[in-house]
């Protein structure tokens, strides 16, 4: 027994030790993205994106899957084993993105958006005192000129499409920096202050001249999407899927299609007068549409713990709602949300909302009027505060494994959030509830046409113009908010799949779960096991809530 317990307790030690490493490489990878994870050892530092850095990184991450891989497997706890999951699947996912997709080499989006965020993300972030905040800041704006001529060494042939999107972030990328600029210059001492104008300065004109060499090297005959053998690859590898591009697609054109009939059907038993506008008062403005937002999110809260859907933790954070930063326009159109770190001391999420007009004319006060009185914002604030991403997230960042706190899947993540619109649609907290189910139908149907365009682009079916004018036969509506949301799907494939194949995905598992406990457990005690395994592949949970039969 205690032989036994020892070279448990050593692979238990051994995997610990792995997981730790591989972490802390890619992290260091990713200085940005470990600002934003909470990481902060890494906050004064851009990437190193060199030709020689991602040909050691690639090597270095080839011996820890290797590495990884020589674990016996049999001697795991079912969460290891799950840990061991998903530890092969971020290095599965970085040596994609370094040798299969060399997203360095064609996607110039890697290098504008991690110059931009990578101020953003500590901005956002606590700290005590404007020095602390603007010293990493500086130190990153500082390496800004040096990384963007990496970037023009690496690219081969960037797509016009990426290099559009790009060159719309740099310019606003530049007035965001600039605005930090004149909102800190009199809050810093003078060394500090003039050191900043002067990397400020340097930075600025080195995204300027990034951006003109973009313009002038697109290249309009570059292939911007996976293709089908990568698309299935990341399904498999990364996301544990067992289905195939073309299977994907097979069930978007089902929901797509199945939605439009359930949503033509409670049409019909709609009264008109639950969709009346009502009449303007004279003193209504922007305030009141912020006030009712906040007010709609923290009503929300109280809702769900009050009809027993899920269990908010008391540690649960704060939701700041601002309007979408300029430099993000271009690729959210809608709503968003920005979760806490897992390893930030900072509990709040960042929700992010369009920006609203200064001062209403007529027709925007009307809008907005009847906005807040049939309460249109709920949905929104279902799907990415309560019970949905906010409430999601900050629960799996509480989870006790580094690995599990680190991953997000996005069909864990999305699927959820979907999931809650329909939940919340049947729960009673509209006073329509027919027309909740139908705006919950029309979030489906919406969802299925975005697998459709995500596989088609990807497989190289749609082009730009192809997916664009799908969307505007299928739903009518602004080219312009299509334009964007396309260029989002293009710009980050498989994730706009994730949504409906997620919701379907833990739809099943409910079911099955059900089954096997019968009426040992409610709604709400599925909910809290659910959430409680962070946001890691359903495959993955799967193997957690329906242990197999001994």
């Amino acid at each position: 027994m205690l032989i036994f317990f020892l070279i448990a307790s050593g692979w238990t030690l051994d995997l610990a030790g792995q997981a730790q490493e591989i972490l802390t490489e890619i992290w260091a990878f990713h200085p940005v993205a470990a600002t934003q994870f909470g990481i902060h050892k890494y906050d004064g530092q851009m990437p190193d994106y060199s030709k020689n850095s991602l040909i050691k990184r690639a090597k270095r991450f080839k011996e820890l899957k290797e590495r990884l891989l020589g674990i016996d497997t049999l001697v795991l706890s079912i969460d290891e084993l799950v840990d061991y999951y998903l530890l092969v699947a971020l290095l599965n996912d970085e040596l994609f993105d370094l040798e299969t997709r060399n997203i360095y080499e064609q996607n110039p989006l890697v290098y504008v958006q991690a110059c931009i965020n990578g101020v953003y993300t500590i901005m956002i972030r606590h700290a005590t005192s404007p020095q602390e905040r603007m010293r990493p800041v500086s130190a990153r704006v500082g390496q800004v000129p040096g990384f963007l001529e990496v970037a023009r060494q690496n690219l081969k042939r960037p797509c016009d499409i990426l290099c559009e999107i790009g060159i719309n972030q740099l310019i606003e990328g530049e007035k965001f920096i600039e605005g930090i600029y004149e909102s800190y210059k009199d809050s810093l001492p003078e060394a500090e202050r003039l050191e900043f104008q002067q990397v400020k300065a340097a930075a600025v004109a080195a995204m300027m001249r990034f951006g003109y060499w973009l313009e002038k090297n697109q290249d309009k005959s570059a292939r911007y999407y996976l293709g089908k053998e990568n698309y299935d690859y990341r399904l498999r590898n990364v996301h544990f899927i067992d289905i195939d591009a073309d299977s994907i697609l097979r069930i978007g054109e089902h929901y797509l299609a199945l939605a439009a009939r359930m949503i033509d059907s409670l049409d019909r038993l709609l009264q008109p007068s639950a969709r009346q506008m009502v009449t303007l008062p004279q003193d209504f403005g922007r305030e009141d549409v912020v006030r009712y937002r906040v007010q709609e999110v923290n009503n929300l809260r109280d809702y769900v713990m009050a009809a027993n859907i899920v269990t908010v933790p008391e540690w649960v954070g704060e939701i700041q709602i601002v309007e979408t930063p300029l430099f993000l326009r271009s690729l959210i159109p809608g709503v968003a949300m920005i979760p806490p770190g897992p390893y930030d001391e900072s509990k709040t999420s960042i929700f992010f909302t369009p920006a609203l007009p200064i001062i209403f004319d007529l027709a925007e006060a009307e809008y907005f009027y009847n906005y807040i009185h049939n309460r249109w914002f709920l949905s929104s604030a279902v799907h990415e505060a309560f019970p949905g991403h906010h409430l999601q997230l900050s629960i799996a960042n509480h989870h006790l494994s580094v690995v599990r706190r680190t991953f997000h899947d996005y069909f864990f993540v999305e699927g959820w959030a979907l999931y809650c619109e329909e939940l919340m649609a049947k729960s009673g907290l509209y006073e329509d509830t027919i027309g909740a189910m139908i705006n919950a139908l029309e979030g489906v149907r919406y969802r299925a046409a975005r697998v459709i365009v995500d596989v088609k682009l990807q497989t190289g079916v749609f082009d730009y113009e192809d997916a664009l004018q799908f969307m505007v036969d299928t739903f009518g509506g602004s080219e312009g908010y299509y334009s964007r949301e396309i260029k989002r799907y293009i710009s980050n494939p498989i994730q706009p799949s994730s949504y409906l194949i997620g919701k379907i995905q833990l739809q099943e598992l409910r079911q099955k779960y059900e089954r096997m406990k019968g009426n040992d457990v409610g709604l709400k005690g599925f909910h809290d096991e659910l959430l409680s395994h962070g946001s890691i592949p359903f495959m993955l949970v799967r193997k957690l809530m329906l242990p197999a039969p001994q």
